[in-house]
């Protein structure tokens, strides 16, 4: 009996912050003729990002930095758990979005014999990325450096950073309850650390007069209170907020960026052509935001100054020195754009379906003939 013609399912799995979700929805939305699904955390916020735009199943995954005599047996059960939810699915491929919660779903892909992917965004590879990196057939890069620690067999492409659709969102500063005139910085703490480059904005902006320019701080949840007092005992203009649900919109009205160099943070403002100052999360052992900046700071479209570093004096000398000099502001945003790789999510979703092809083409086969 012959039966509907079935879409090939690939599974996304992975998850635990916007870094991993992110680029994995930009890829799966440009596998048309595929059926995506994520497979992620059930207690990370990752549901809320997909909002509903993918089919979803929730799998919780043991951390190896909690009870690592443990860990052995809790993988091992969320291997099972996820093998079931594989075959559930019917999945074709699994696509590992990285980290920690990303290593069951591949392992428990291997076992069914499904080809596994990887989306490698950041310069320098994860342990997850590493150890999964021996039963892939293929990864997409964001960063030729990324390649240094795969296996050389294994079919890389470096296609930059897949980007989510609302980076091209358009916005007014008047919606922000900012004024049109003035030059606007764009504060963005990360998902990490927010407190510690909070700290260092406050006591800069401390130390002088603020006049000629204006913020909108996005602080986190946990420090909010602190800074939006501190804004209104300077008395600096601007707007202090928790989150920024639409961070493309937050882009639109920026001048200048200053932020952590989150992979995808990098990307975004090369894709805006923004010039941005990257404060590189401090306590990464292997200095990853550090490398995923390097690019565009070698162009000429971004600075990075350490943490360590931001004094009161560097943060006016650096990062309001950029801010209000216009054609300092004007040749770092060129440089930016020639970085810029807006064809990333579609050139990883092409490698992805070329590295699956025969499986894919396999499993329509199958699904045609009811199999």
């Amino acid at each position: 009996m012959i039966a509907p013609l079935r879409r090939p399912v690939v599974v996304f799995a992975g998850g635990g912050t916007g870094g991993h979700i992110y680029p994995g929805l930009a890829v799966a939305r440009a596998l048309h003729g595929h059926e995506p699904v994520f497979l992620i955390p059930p207690d990370r916020g990752d549901a809320e990002r997909i909002a509903g735009e993918f089919p979803v199943a929730m799998l919780r995954a043991p951390r190896p930095d909690r009870s690592r005599l443990l860990y052995p047996v809790r993988l091992a059960a969320a291997v099972a758990r996820a093998r079931r939810i594989l075959a559930g699915l019917n999945a074709s491929a699994v696509v590992g979005l990285g980290g920690y919660a990303s290593v069951p779903a591949a392992l428990a892909g291997r076992t069914l014999g499904l080809p596994l992917y990887l989306v490698q965004c950041d310069a320098v590879a994860g342990r997850a990325t590493r150890l999964l990196a021996r039963f892939a057939q293929g990864a997409g890069l964001g960063s030729e450096r990324a390649r240094d620690a795969l296996p050389a067999r294994l079919s890389c492409r470096v296609t930059g950073t897949p980007l989510r659709r609302e980076m091209r969102a358009r916005a007014e500063r008047g919606e922000f309850g900012l004024d049109p005139s003035l030059p606007t910085l764009l504060i963005l703490g990360g998902s990490q650390g927010a407190e510690g480059l909070n700290t260092r904005v406050v006591e800069g902006l401390a130390a002088g007069r603020n006049d000629g320019f204006q913020v909108l701080h996005c602080a986190g949840a946990r420090d909010l209170g602190r800074v939006r007092a501190a804004y209104e005992a300077l008395r600096v203009r601007g707007r202090v907020v928790d989150f920024l649900p639409e961070i493309g919109r937050a882009y639109a009205i920026a001048d200048l960026v200053l932020a952590r160099a989150g992979a995808s943070t990098v990307a975004e403002c090369a894709a805006r052509a923004l010039p941005a100052v990257f404060v590189p999360y401090p306590f990464h052992r292997d200095r990853q935001q550090t490398w995923n900046a390097l690019d565009a700071v070698r162009a000429g479209a971004a600075r990075i100054v350490e943490e360590a570093d931001l004094s009161p004096e560097a943060f006016r000398a650096t990062v309001l020195g950029i801010l209000l000099d216009p054609l300092e502001r004007s040749a770092m945003s060129l440089a930016s754009a020639r970085v810029a790789r807006p064809d990333a999510a579609r050139d990883m979703a092409a490698h992805l379906i070329e590295t699956f092809g025969p499986a894919l083409g396999e499993a329509r086969w199958h699904a045609e003939l009811g199999g």
